[in-house]
């Protein structure tokens, strides 16, 4: 396991364990020594999380430590990719860098090589708003993930991010196929977020398609989900979103679009902004 002994001694002896605490009941004495020593690495798994429990640090922030501070780059590329918030062709382009230098060394990472797949589809569609050729390239994807019994977590976030390259019949397929699985996932940390980003994708397909009333609903669900989870910068794209269409329902809906645009300039959020401004512009008959 590397040098997984050496970190957790560095970890242990920070917090002022003693190898007796934390070998107690799960190896003995003299074998823990030797794992720390780097001497026996084949601490099986299980075990590893034992003494994880014990010197009270999660897998994540062990990870962290013992890749010295930082987080590695197969994480890092999963971790930019679920939190893009919108497509920004310079960022697409570092995570596409980053999955190309990934694969040089692992080039058999199932998950990183969809991850760069998907990166070039919603590059071409950022670049070149070619979503045929977009498609062409995720479809794929969809074609194998539609075909699981079961879907885990990583497969809910592919969907959700190759949700609006799609029709939008197909796209209510990916979130209804989706949210059946996520259900299991309920008590999960953090699910919420996936719910959310699935909802505000699904909004502006419906705003494409000129249907507002279902726009808005999933515009109001994803609300709700967002003041649970103080989601702020997905809460401001809501609000902007439900503006537009109250705006397209007949009813007033600037004040809402201006709640957004300054909760986005109140967060920094300017490139965002500008976006969401662009958006408003194209789908509402009045101007910010």
């Amino acid at each position: 396991m590397n040098n997984y002994g050496e970190t957790i001694k560095k970890i242990r002896v920070g917090k002022g364990f003693s190898q007796k605490y934390v070998s107690n009941n799960i190896c003995t004495q003299g074998n823990f020594s030797k794992f720390e020593l780097g001497e026996n690495k084949d601490i099986k798994h299980s075990t590893l999380s034992e003494f994880l429990v014990r010197i009270e640090t999660s897998y994540e922030e062990f990870r962290y430590i013992d890749n010295g501070y930082t987080m590695p780059l197969r994480d890092e590329i999963i971790n930019n990719f679920y939190n893009q918030t919108y497509n920004n062709s310079e960022k697409l382009l570092q995570l596409q860098q980053s999955c190309i230098s990934f694969l040089k060394e692992f080039p058999e990472d199932k998950l990183i090589n969809k991850i760069n797949i998907i990166i070039k589809s919603l590059a071409i569609l950022a670049n070149t708003n070619d979503i045929h050729y977009a498609k062409l390239l995720a479809e794929p994807i969809w074609v194998e993930l539609s075909r699981r019994d079961n879907l885990y977590l990583s497969d809910i976030f592919l969907l959700n991010s190759i949700l609006y390259i799609f029709p939008i019949e197909t796209a209510v397929e990916m979130k209804t196929f989706a949210f059946r699985h996520i259900e299991k996932y309920k008590n999960f940390q953090n699910i919420n977020r996936i719910k959310i980003n699935f909802l505000i994708n699904l909004s502006l397909l419906y705003l494409k398609n000129s249907d507002y009333n279902m726009a808005l609903k999933q515009l109001e669900n994803s609300i709700e989900l967002c003041k649970i989870e103080k989601h702020f910068i997905n809460l401001s794209i809501c609000y902007i979103r439900k503006g537009i269409c109250l705006n397209n329902m007949g009813k007033c809906g600037l004040y809402w679009s201006h709640k957004g645009m300054n909760m986005l300039e109140v967060l920094d959020q300017f490139d965002l902004l500008s976006i969401l401004k662009t958006e408003v512009e194209k789908y509402s008959n009045y101007i910010v």
